[in-house]
């Protein structure tokens, strides 16, 4: 009995520990993919600085996206009169706002906008609504466009018929005019019925996709052996099919967040995104009444879209090439 407990006693030595080759074996795999395919690293690294700008937004932005900057005015008179305040308005006022103050400076890295605002610190917190906004609205349209297509791919007749009819209806309306329809519902919408409108746009498109994956899937041989042997459609469904088209979803997930940071700055732009909330879309609805002599907000806040959208895509590339054997290594 004594030999039995031995043998069964496992010491502090024999725990399993990670193999060194087999992690310089996953970097070197890394490095290979970034080596074939140097645009997508780019997407990626630029991905992974825009997640991390928004997930670190509350110790990066350094002021409140509302705090206005204002300096003593020396030539305040409490005692002037309203002749000498229409000759002078600077007298009426004990402080001035920093309106547009150029960037690159101690106190403003990308300077100041009309209201004096700090710009650095409303473009950090627009990242942060930016990233919600696209990662919630894409969870919303490919978890929803997964399951209808899954059905709609596998089930077919009635069924597909009935559901693709539905897509068909909500792609005939152009996706602009279908947002602002959603929208303007209501007459101050918030940040989470924006995120369920784009979602709900992104829909038809996930499920189309998905359906025509699902149907080459299921004319597969291994999903007809799995019905000969008695499985349900259920079974079916989540056993074989479902694992044969996250590929695509994945994909589709990754290029999605982009569109949607794209249509988001869009609708804000139209005054129609979240009314109590920084976007980036505003602050180049704001900035472009002043391009002509200050154009750093609208310039800055344009640039920031540019990069988290061109991040997401390029991000988004690389994974379609990477899991699709036709186009790996082109």
């Amino acid at each position: 009995m004594a030999r039995v407990q031995e043998v069964l006693r496992i010491p502090a030595e024999s725990a399993p520990v990670v193999d060194p080759r087999r992690r310089r074996s996953r970097l070197r795999k890394v490095a290979l993919l970034a080596r074939r395919n140097r645009l997508g690293a780019v997407g990626f690294a630029m991905m992974l600085f825009v997640l991390l700008v928004a997930v670190l937004s509350p110790w990066l932005q350094r002021y409140d996206t509302n705090q206005v900057f204002q300096t003593a005015n020396p030539e305040f008179n409490p005692t002037a009169s309203p002749l000498d305040i229409a000759r002078n308005p600077k007298l009426s006022a004990p402080f001035t706002l920093n309106r547009w103050e150029r960037p690159l400076t101690r106190q403003h890295w990308l300077g100041t906008d009309q209201f004096g605002r700090d710009i650095y610190a409303r473009i950090i917190v627009g990242a942060r609504l930016a990233v919600i906004i696209g990662i919630g609205a894409s969870l919303i349209s490919v978890a929803s466009g997964t399951v209808t297509g899954l059905i709609s791919g596998y089930f077919g007749g009635k069924t597909d018929l009935t559901i693709q009819r539905l897509v068909d209806a909500i792609q005939a309306f152009p996706g602009l005019v279908l947002l602002l329809l959603l929208v303007s519902v209501l007459e101050e919408p918030n940040l989470t019925f924006t995120v369920v409108a784009l979602g709900f746009l992104g829909w038809a498109a996930s499920t189309r996709i998905v359906r025509s994956t699902v149907l080459a899937v299921s004319a597969s041989p291994f999903v007809e052996a799995a019905r000969s042997y008695g499985a349900t459609d259920m079974r079916v469904m989540l056993r074989h099919v479902l694992p044969n088209v996250l590929a695509p979803v994945v994909v589709i997930f990754s290029i999605s967040i982009g569109i949607y940071i794209l249509a988001e700055a869009s609708l804000s732009f139209l005054g129609l995104g979240p009314a109590d909330q920084t976007t980036w879309g505003k602050m180049v609805n704001a900035g472009r009444n002043a391009l002509d002599l200050n154009p750093w907000e609208s310039l800055f806040s344009g640039a920031a879209i540019t990069i988290a959208v061109l991040a997401f895509n390029l991000a988004g590339d690389a994974l379609r090439d990477e899991m699709d054997p036709r186009l790996r290594g082109r």
